[in-house]
Formats: structure tokens, sequence, C-alpha cells
């Protein structure tokens, strides 16, 4: 019997698999914490049966008036062990609808129990994405194209973001209730603040289940997909933001000077310099503050960290700089096109670059 950890399942209108869930659980966790989310009152039979089970065992059941979300019930569910529990040390999290087996529940919490390095995990209980015939089309593409976004934009490996089986160290489950979002988006935006916390993640393989073509999850393909998606808008504006203000400053001056900069600066310099360059370098500035400005937010550089990465980010905004300058330079030279039409085709590939060296190299966190 495990003492130590929790149990933790969050409910919206469940079937009878959880009371079959329940019902195994009781044999091997001292403390079970159900949060029914608001469920419609056809379901209080089952919500009944768990009651009973909870006669004979350590079974709590709190409930939502409405139903508010995945991620809240999570949330209902730490603080009440925070408050409740103090004998508890970790949560394991489970789904209520029987696609994570009691046994792969405890190889979980072994996994968790049995590290022995300095900061304690948080275990996920990975399904295998690749190579299982039995996940649905549409839940393996959207898992893999999330895991890809995630390793692109956050440089985080995780073979299975929507995992529903996860153990918890009690130590950061106050830091994860004030993590944002109340329904799935809740559970890729503790990835997130996993990732800034320093927790080091470990996968465990589980089984794969889907019983009855997974009719009983409640997850919105449309809504719910937008909800979690939404969480790389913030990396996307970066690159996005920096290049609309490079591009529109860098237009701007290319008109301007175009025509006139022979007559501006013939005989000023003993090397020459055109339009383009001289547009490159003052658009580059701008959006260089800007992007700099905005990526020590999404990186959460500390100011105690600005000294080492300012220099860094200078050296990468020069190089951009230079490169872009030229190629934008030659390859109008020698495409004949217009020189904003050649920046279109090489800054956004410039500003993606870019990113990549900023998040492994210049706003990289020490260890």
């Amino acid at each position: 019997m495990i003492e130590d950890i929790a149990a933790l399942i969050p409910a919206y209108n469940p079937d009878r698999e959880m009371i079959k869930v329940v019902g195994e659980l009781v044999s091997e966790f001292s403390n079970i914490v159900v949060v029914d989310d608001g469920c419609d009152e056809s379901y209080g039979d089952i919500f009944k049966e768990v009651e009973r089970i909870g006669e004979v065992a350590n079974i709590t059941i709190l409930h939502h008036e409405v139903n508010r979300g995945k991620g809240a019930a999570l949330k209902t569910g730490f603080s009440y062990i925070l408050e409740s529990l103090p004998e508890v040390s970790a949560v394991v999290t489970l789904d209520a609808d029987g696609q994570h087996t009691v046994s792969d529940t405890l190889k979980c919490c072994k996994g968790f129990t049995d590290f022995k390095g300095k900061t304690r995990p948080v275990v996920f209980g990975c399904r295998d994405f690749k190579s299982d015939t039995k996940i649905p089309p549409r839940s393996r593409f959207g898992n893999r194209l999330t895991s890809s976004l995630l390793k692109l934009f956050a440089d985080i490996t995780l073979s299975d973001t929507q995992t529903g089986l996860r153990v918890f160290d009690r130590d950061i489950l106050r830091s994860l209730c004030a993590v944002p979002g109340e329904r799935y988006e809740f559970e890729m935006n503790m990835i997130f603040e996993l990732h800034d916390l320093g927790i080091p993640f470990m996968e465990v393989p589980i089984e794969v289940i889907y019983l009855n073509e997974n009719e009983g999850s409640h997850f919105n393909p449309i809504k719910d997909s937008i909800r979690i998606y939404k969480v790389f808008f913030k990396f996307i504006a970066s690159s996005l933001g920096s290049f609309v203000v490079d591009y529109v400053l860098f237009s701007v001056l290319v008109c301007l000077l175009e025509n006139r900069m022979p007559e501006l600066y013939t005989g000023l310099f003993e090397i020459s310099i055109s339009y383009i360059e001289i547009s490159t370098v003052a658009a580059r500035v701008c959006s260089g503050i800007f992007n700099y400005c905005v990526n020590r937010m999404i990186f959460k550089t500390k100011k105690k960290d600005a000294a080492g990465s300012g220099p860094r980010y200078f050296l990468l905004w020069l190089v951009q700089m230079v490169v872009s300058a030229n190629a934008v330079k030659y390859l109008t030279m020698w495409l004949g096109i217009p020189a904003m039409v050649t920046k279109i085709i090489v800054d956004p590939i410039l500003f993606f670059i870019s990113y990549k060296v900023q998040q492994v190299w210049v706003f990289k966190k020490k260890d």
C-alpha cells in the first residue's frame, strides 16, 4: 500500500470505467482524490458507487458546481492535497476513462521513488506514438506535431505531451496551481512552467488503451487544440514581430533612399555603401532592440544574466545583419527583383536561425 503518493483523478461525465479504475486503485493507494468537475446529474450513480467504495477506503470526492475544465479540476485536487494531506509527498494524476492501468500507474510511481538525482523529476507515462498501431491517426498526428513544436520552439524533448498519467513532487504543486489555464491547455502550460523551474522530466513507457474509439474523452478537436497550440504563439510572435518591424522600416528607408543615395553619399565614403546596406543597418538596429527585449522575457533571462546574454546577442545581431545586407544586395542584383521582395525570401530564414541560436546559446540557462 502506497501511503506517501496520492492518486488524483479529474472527472467530467465519466463512464463506468472510473468505478473500475477506483476499485483497483484502493488496493494500492492509501489516498485517492476524485474531482467531480461539474458533472451532469445523470452521472450521480457513478459517483455514488465511488462513494460506496470509499466507505472502506480513503477516497475523497471534491465537487465543482459547474464544469470548469480539466486544468481547474487538477488545481482543485492539488490545493486539497496541499491543505489536507500533509503525509503525502507526491501526487500521481490519471484519467477517469480507463486509459491508464493501475500497473502503469505503479510503474510511474516506482520511477519517481527510485530516482536518485538531486531534484526529483516529473514522471510522464508516455505512449509510443511512432509505432503503436492502436493509436487513432488523428491522435498520433496531433501528439507528434505538438512534440515537434515543443522541441522546435522550447527545446523540450517529450514524446507524449498529452498524457494525463504524471507524477509530481509535493514541493512543486503550489507553483502548478498558479500556472494559467483552466482546461486542456493547462497540461501544456505545466510543461513550460516545469521546464522554466529546471525540473527534470522522466518518461516511463505505458500501454496504449483506447476504449470504444476513445468515446469517453471530452477533448474538443477544434476548441481544445486552439487552446493548446495558442501557447506556441509567443514563440512565433517573437520572430514574426521582429521581422515585421525590420521589414517595415527597411521598406520605408529603401523607398526614401533608392533614388537619392548617389547624391547623398557620393564622395563621403572611400568605400561603396548602397542604399540597401544603409536601410538594413537602420532597420536592424530597431528590430534588434525589439527582438532582444521580447526574447529576454520569453526565455525568462534574469537581470543578473543580462551581462552575458547582451554581448552574445550583439555578436549574433552583427553577423545576422551583415549576412542579411549582403544576401539581399547581391540577390537583388543577380535576380533583378526589388530589394523588398528579396528581403522577404532572406530574412524569415535568418530570423528563424537566429531564434534557435538565441535558444541554445544567447539565452541558454546555466545548469
